[in-house]
C-alpha cells in the first residue's frame, strides 16, 4: 500500500488525525515505520514526532550489524531530539570485535537524551549460552519510569539508581547478576524472575524503601537480603530448585563450608524481616529451602498482613508462629502437594 501511495501521489490516510496514525505507527517496528516517510512530508513529520520508537525483530528479520548500524544512525539523525515515551531495544551484536554492541548503547543513550519514560533492553533472542551484553551502569535521567531488562548482563559491584530519580518499575528477567546491592529510594515495583543468575557467594541486597510491589521467583544463587521495606504492599516470593539456600547433605548444617547452609546470616535474617509491612505475602519454596523457617526464628512481626500463602514448606511450629506474630490476619491459604487445600478467614 506504501508503494502505490507513493506511486500515485494520493494518500489514502489523509482524512485520518494525526493522534491515530500515531497509534498505528507505535506498533511498528523502527524499520517498518520508517518507510512512512516516503509518502510526503506530513508522515516524514509524523514520523519524527513519534513517541514510541520499537527496535524489535525477529529471528530471521533480525539485521546484519551493518543493516543496524545504518538504521540507528539514521533514526538518530532524522528524529533528532524530539521527546520519548518509550523505547524498547533488541541488542544487536557488533561484528568486530567480538561481543561487542556498539550501537545498541549509542541507543540507549540516546532514548534517555529524548527523555523517554520506558526503556526495555532485551538481549534474549541473540544466539549465546548466556547473557553477553553488558548494560551499561550509568544510567542517568531525569524522567525514565519504567526500565525491563532481559537477557542482559548486569556484571558490575553495585546497581545503584540514583541517576534514575523518578524509576518506579524494575523488570529483570533471564538476566546474570554479579552485584551485590540493588538500590533506588524512588523504586515502587521491583521483579526479578525468569531464571536470573544471582551471586552465590555474598548476597545480593537489596534496598528501596519505597517499595510497594515485590516479585522474586525462578532465580539461581542465593535469596537476596531484603532491607527495610516499611511500604510494601504485596509479595510474591518463590524458593525453587535454582535457590542454593538448602543444605546440600539434607542435615541443616553441614561440614562442606561452601554449602548453602553456611551461607546464612549470624546477626540478621534475611527476606522476612524486610517483608514484614506487607498486607499480602505469597511465601513458597520447595521443603528442602530452610530460609523461611531459619528467618522465622528472628520473629518478626506481621503488623499489617491481612493474606498469607504458604505452601508445603512450614511445620506446625512454623505456622503457629507465624500466626502469633500475624495479628491482623483474614485470610491464609495453604497449598499442600500443590493443590489448594485449605482457605480460612480469620474468626473474629
Amino acid at each position: 500500500m506504501l508503494e502505490m501511495a507513493a506511486a500515485s501521489d494520493s494518500d489514502p490516510f489523509g482524512d485520518l488525525p494525526d493522534e491515530l496514525l500515531w497509534r498505528v505507527l507505535s506498533f511498528l517496528s523502527v524499520e517498518d515505520a520508517l518507510q512512512t516517510c516516503v509518502l510526503n512530508t506530513r508522515w516524514r513529520d509524523l514520523w519524527r514526532r513519534l513517541t514510541s520508537l520499537l527496535f524489535v525483530f525477529d529471528g530471521p528479520t533480525f539485521p546484519r550489524y551493518n543493516r543496524f548500524k545504518q538504521l540507528v544512525k539514521l533514526v538518530i539523525c532524522l528524529r533528532g531530539d524530539s521527546p520519548l515515551i518509550r523505547c524498547e531495544i533488541d541488542a544487536c551484536p557488533d561484528d568486530e570485535p567480538e561481543n561487542t554492541f556498539t550501537n545498541t548503547r549509542l541507543l540507549i543513550d540516546y532514548a534517555l537524551a529524548c527523555k523517554a519514560e520506558e526503556l526495555v533492553v532485551r538481549a534474549a533472542h541473540i544466539q549465546y549460552a548466556l547473557p553477553v551484553f553488558d548494560v551499561p551502569l550509568s544510567l542517568i535521567s531525569q524522567h525514565l519510569k519504567t526500565l525491563h531488562l532481559e537477557g542482559v548482563n548486569l556484571n558490575h559491584s553495585a546497581l545503584k539508581f540514583s541517576g534514575c530519580l523518578v524509576l518506579e518499575d524494575l523488570r529483570i528477567q533471564l538476566c546474570n547478576i554479579r552485584a551485590c546491592e540493588i538500590s533506588s529510594m524512588s523504586l515502587k515495583r521491583l521483579c526479578i524472575a525468569d531464571y536470573c543468575s544471582l551471586p552465590d557467594i555474598v548476597r545480593l541486597r537489596i534496598c528501596a524503601p519505597g517499595l510497594i510491589l515485590l516479585q522474586l521467583e525462578d532465580f539461581e544463587g542465593l535469596t537476596p537480603f531484603l532491607e527495610n521495606m516499611p511500604l510494601l504492599e504485596t509479595a510474591h516470593v518463590n524458593l525453587e530448585d535454582g535457590c542454593h539456600d538448602h543444605c546440600r547433605s539434607n542435615q541443616g548444617v553441614c561440614d562442606n563450608i561452601v554449602c548453602g547452609c553456611h551461607a546464612y546470616p549470624v546477626k540478621e535474617g534475611v527476606l522476612l524481616n524486610g517483608l514484614s509491612n506487607a498486607a499480602k505475602l505469597d511465601l513458597i519454596a520447595l521443603p528442602k529451602m530452610f530460609l523461611y523457617r531459619w528467618d522465622l526464628k528472628w520473629c518478626p512481626i506481621f503488623g499489617k498482613l491481612k493474606t498469607l500463602l504458604l505452601n508445603e514448606w512450614f511445620t506446625t511450629v512454623d505456622l503457629v508462629c507465624i500466626l502469633r506474630h500475624s495479628p491482623v490476619l483474614e485470610i491464609l491459604t495453604l497449598q499442600l502437594d500443590n493443590t489448594e487445600e485449605q482457605q480460612e478467614p480469620k474468626k473474629q
